[in-house]
């Protein structure tokens, strides 16, 4: 009897093999990627500003464009989270330019040369509501400068001027000309005395030191702000154009509404062959931490800084004033 042997072979079913993982694609790029492209962008489109003024200003940002682009260089190169440190970073950054001006402290000044006089020399935004005489007073007598511009001054601030009498005996006002809100006080005599308001220019107060200054022109200037960036190029050209008339030294102070990476303060200073003796951010006061260097002090050939750069209190004003200690050839 045959027997039919029939195999029944059981097949055991293998667990598959695990799919290798998808390679994720880090999403944390994306954050830092777009700071990056934003501070790249905001930078050339200021530098853009030289072709067409109306793109200035973006200029007047490019510090805060320079922090945004660090922070997300810097974000990218760590491992995790990169558009969290350049959020981060960037709000650190700009904290710190902020502090800056609150911690630089007058210190040592140079030496005075031959032919030299030593001249410390402020400007201020009073800030036209602001009702804080006593503050502004105090403001003043600490930074004790020999000469000193004030804009945004109204006449309701006289009892500054009434209060620093004793101080600075030498003042200068221009409220009788429409749209001339300006003062000058000086520790030594003013001559020359003129203002203008209204004009195709910007408004400005001027006044001359006597013979120890070589007759030095001092400035009170004030120009339209942006993003009126047209009519702040159109007035800050006029106003060179004419002070190319004066004769003498120049040393022109205010609130120019425009940093130094800006094209409408890069024409004016080589216009004219000043120099920028300013770099601090000098507004807003707000939080106390400055971000725009609006507030200017320009001098003429022969004029150096002696010292180091300072602000003082705002006194309820929206603007720190600067000031600086100069050393002016006398004549």
């Amino acid at each position: 009897m045959a027997f039919t042997s029939v195999s029944n072979s059981t097949s055991k079913t293998l667990p598959a093999a695990p799919e290798p993982p998808k390679k994720r694609k880090n999403r944390e790029w994306t954050g830092a990627s777009i700071a990056l492209l934003i501070g790249v962008a905001g930078l050339c489109f200021g530098r853009l500003g030289f072709l067409w003024i109306r793109f200035d200003i973006f200029s007047q940002f490019a510090m805060q464009f320079i922090f945004l682009a660090l922070a997300a260089i810097l974000g990218m190169a760590l491992p995790r989270f990169k558009g969290l440190f350049a959020i981060v970073g960037f709000i650190i950054l700009i904290c710190l330019y902020g502090l800056l001006p609150h911690l630089l402290k007058d210190g040592a000044e140079g030496a005075l040369q031959d032919g030299e006089k030593r001249l410390r020399v402020a400007q201020f935004n009073a800030h036209s509501i602001n009702p804080n005489h006593t503050e502004i007073i105090a403001m003043v007598r600490a930074l004790n400068p020999d000469v000193m511009t004030i804009v945004e001054f109204v006449p309701s601030s006289k009892p500054v001027l009434d209060g620093l009498k004793t101080d600075y005996p030498y003042q200068a006002t221009c409220w009788e000309v429409a749209a001339c809100s300006f003062a000058i006080i000086s520790k030594t005599p003013l001559d020359n005395i003129n203002g203008k308001g209204t004009w195709e220019g910007a408004p400005f107060l001027r006044a001359s030191l006597g013979a120890e200054f070589g007759n030095l022109n001092v400035l009170a200037v004030h120009t339209t702000r942006f993003p009126f960036a047209v009519a702040q190029f159109k007035q800050v050209n006029a106003l060179a154009k004419y002070l190319e008339t004066v004769p003498g030294n120049l040393l022109v102070m205010g609130d120019f509404n425009a940093t130094p990476f800006s094209r409408v303060i890069q024409n004016f200073t080589q216009s004219l062959g000043l120099t920028r003796q300013t770099q601090l951010p000098s507004w807003p006061s707000q939080f106390d931490l400055p971000q725009l260097a609006i507030d200017h002090i320009f001098t003429g050939p022969g004029i150096r800084a002696l010292g180091q750069e300072t602000i003082g209190d705002n006194a309820g004003s929206d603007h720190y004033p600067v000031a600086i200690t100069l050393a002016v050839p006398a004549k």
